[in-house]
C-alpha cells in the first residue's frame, strides 16, 4: 500500500473535483436560495484596493484549487482517503451550518449565532478545511501547494473583513472580535 503524499495529473469521473465542487455548489445555493444574505455576503463596496487585489488573488488562486481537484484521483482504499474525507466531511457538515448560521443573524448586527459563537470566519475556515481533507484523499501534493497560496491571499481577505466589520459595527464586534477565535476554537 502506498502512502506518499504525490499524485500525478490524471482526469477522471472520481476525483478530487466531485466535494471541491460540492463546496461551490453550497456557495451557489445559498446566493440563490437566500438573495438578501447572499447579497449582504457579496458586498464588496467598502473594499480598498488592497481588498480587492487579495479579493481577485484569491479567486485566481480558487480557481487554480478547482481546476487542479479535477486531475488528482482520490486515494480509495488506503489510509489517506479515509482520513481525508472524514476531515471533508466533517468540515462539509460546519460548512453548511455557517451558512444557516450566517442567514439566521440580523443585517445591520455583527453576526455571533450559531457557528459564529466559535468562529469569526466559519465559511472560509470550513471552505479551506475541507479543501484540505479533498487534498488528504486525493495525496496530492499538486493540490495542497496551490492551496497554499489560497489560504494566503484569502487571509487578506479576512482581515480586511475584520477592519471593516470594527469600522461599522464599532463596540459590539470588538468585544466579539476579543472573544471569538477568527479561525476556530483556538486560533
Amino acid at each position: 500500500m502506498e502512502l506518499s503524499f504525490f499524485t500525478t495529473f490524471e482526469i477522471g469521473w472520481l476525483n478530487g473535483w466531485i466535494p471541491s465542487f460540492a463546496m461551490l455548489l453550497v456557495q451557489i445555493l445559498f446566493m440563490l436560495l437566500f438573495p438578501q444574505g447572499g447579497k449582504r455576503a457579496v458586498d464588496t463596496s467598502w473594499y480598498t484596493p488592497q481588498d480587492r487585489r487579495y479579493a481577485l488573488l484569491s479567486s485566481a488562486a480558487q480557481a487554480a484549487v478547482l481546476i487542479v481537484s479535477v486531475f488528482a484521483p482520490f486515494k480509495f482504499g488506503t489510509p489517506w482517503f479515509a482520513v481525508g474525507t472524514a476531515v471533508y466531511l466533517i468540515a462539509f457538515a460546519l460548512f453548511v451550518w455557517s451558512f444557516f448560521s450566517y442567514k439566521a443573524g440580523k443585517a445591520g448586527e455583527t453576526i455571533q449565532g450559531g457557528i459564529y459563537r466559535y468562529s469569526r470566519n466559519p465559511m472560509y475556515f470550513f471552505f479551506m478545511l475541507g479543501m484540505l481533507g479533498v487534498c488528504i484523499a486525493t495525496a496530492s501534493l499538486w493540490l495542497f501547494i496551490v492551496m497554499v497560496p489560497f489560504a494566503v491571499f484569502t487571509h487578506g481577505i479576512i482581515l480586511g473583513e475584520e477592519r471593516y466589520c470594527e469600522a461599522t459595527y464599532g463596540e459590539s464586534y470588538r468585544k466579539y472580535k476579543a472573544n471569538t477565535p477568527r479561525y476556530f476554537l483556538f486560533f
